[in-house]
């Protein structure tokens, strides 16, 4: 494997790892401490010394990293690199359940970022993100990877839409929300309860939030 194929398979490895921002700013964590990196907390004071090596975190989504110079001589700037850490996906919304028939459980999401929408649907979807879990310490973030499908956002046939190939003008918040089960509420509710309370280290932690889920090919919470 030469250099390009070794840096291609990290960068590869890195974004499946990381399918929302919350995951990608704890993996770069990882890495910078690995290379000698030491984190600041903005609630602590800083105490920089010459040629250190740090990085700081906000809202679990952002982090900066920099290096401190050994020399003051000769200095006349400074090297700055940036890159996004979120990507397009549909972001899930507070009580998202919805029913269709009191048959199908649809969830309610609503789209972030540039997307091309037609690419989203028909694919196997999953849920990612951070979850806001209220336990006997108050509340704190809990980040969520579920990684086996669970949604999709199916097409309708095409007896349903004779002009399907013609264009469609895609309505996000008709067309675009993932189809999760095919079980009734009542039923996806009993179940999800249970999951909840026996999935969690502690029987009282109950989720509070979803404000961060999504569907990034995983949907994001």
């Amino acid at each position: 494997m030469n250099d390009f194929q070794k840096t291609a398979k990290e960068m590869l490895d890195f974004i499946e790892k990381s399918p929302t921002c919350f995951h990608a700013v704890v993996n770069i964590g990882a890495m910078l401490e690995e290379a000698g990196y030491v984190r600041l907390r903005e609630n602590e004071e800083w105490k920089l010394v010459k040629g250190g090596k740090y990085y700081t975190e906000r809202n679990d989504s952002s982090v900066i990293a920099f290096v401190i110079p050994e020399k003051e001589v000769g200095i006349r700037g400074f090297h700055m690199a940036a890159a996004h850490s979120d990507s397009p996906c549909f972001k899930i919304k507070e009580k998202p359940e919805l029913t269709v028939e009191e048959h199908y459980l649809r969830l309610n999401t609503e789209k972030y970022g540039g997307m091309i929408l037609s690419t989203w649907l028909d694919r196997p979807l999953s849920i990612a993100g951070r979850l806001a879990v209220k336990n006997g310490n108050g509340i704190e973030g809990r980040l969520v990877n579920i990684d086996r499908d669970l949604c999709v956002i199916p097409n309708v046939a095409i007896h349903m839409n004779r002009e399907m190939n013609k264009g469609v003008e895609y309505n996000p918040q008709v067309d675009l929300l993932p189809l999760l089960a095919d079980v009734s509420f009542d039923e996806y509710d009993a179940h999800t309860t249970y999951d909840a309370q026996n999935a969690s280290e502690n029987a009282e932690e109950q989720p509070v939030s979803y404000t961060h889920l999504t569907l990034p090919t995983k949907l994001e919470v």
